[in-house]
């Protein structure tokens, strides 16, 4: 489950903790096996296990003696209906398909530079909170990466471009006048970095919040 991922993720630091939104975006694009979809005769074979709970109990569920079974039979299946090769797609399907992956992705670009804006204006104002007199500064910065962002919401293979520690790195970057590293709110230490780490915690609270 999504929430069981999210926690293990936050045990992790550095580069080994991934972006909450390549989390997201990769569990709304996952789906459990369908059996009764179209072009999807492999699906009627497979087996689910439960590895949410810890290590230890997650190895003893494999080996119960239930769950084997569950494998075996499930090959035996496999084995027994050989999966036939499916027809091709008529030229009207392949049009349909193209055109629904068309929407789909410009319903998750348009997500994606709506969360980002929030977030860079959420960043301005933890900038206003400690220094008045750079929210015009912070708020140019934050139109410049909006920016920058559209222009690049062509090319989706830069899944690090889209995370929300890639666009608070860029903004923190700016406003710092400073190259900066993965870890760079725990080795500067300053009212403004504070405020902007405390944000973007807040920030990735509530996005949790409202997943659950």
């Amino acid at each position: 489950p999504l929430e069981v991922c999210l926690e293990r993720n936050d045990s992790r630091q550095g580069k080994e903790r991934i972006p909450i939104d390549v989390m997201n975006r990769m569990a709304s694009v996952m789906e459990p096996p369908d059996e009764t979809k179209p072009y999807a005769s492999f699906e009627r074979f497979h087996v689910s296990i439960d590895n949410s709970c810890n290590t230890i109990i997650a190895e003893m569920n494999i080996t119960n003696s239930e769950t084997m079974h569950s494998i075996d039979k499930c090959l035996q299946k496999s084995i027994q209906s050989p999966i036939l090769p499916k027809n091709e797609l008529s030229q009207e399907e392949i049009i349909q398909l193209e055109q629904q992956r068309i929407r789909q992705r410009e319903e998750t670009l348009k997500c994606q530079i709506q969360r980002i804006d929030l977030l860079l204006r959420k960043l301005v104002g933890a900038v206003g909170r400690v220094d008045k007199k750079r929210s015009r500064e912070a708020n140019e910065v934050r139109k410049l990466i909006m920016e920058r962002i559209r222009k690049h919401d062509h090319d989706d293979d830069d899944e690090g471009y889209w995370s929300d520690d890639s666009v608070v790195r860029n903004f923190a970057c700016s406003m710092l006048c400073t190259e900066i590293n993965d870890d760079w709110y725990y080795e500067m230490n300053n009212p403004l970095v504070r405020s902007m780490k405390v944000t973007f915690d807040e920030f990735q609270r509530d996005r949790k919040v409202d997943i659950q």
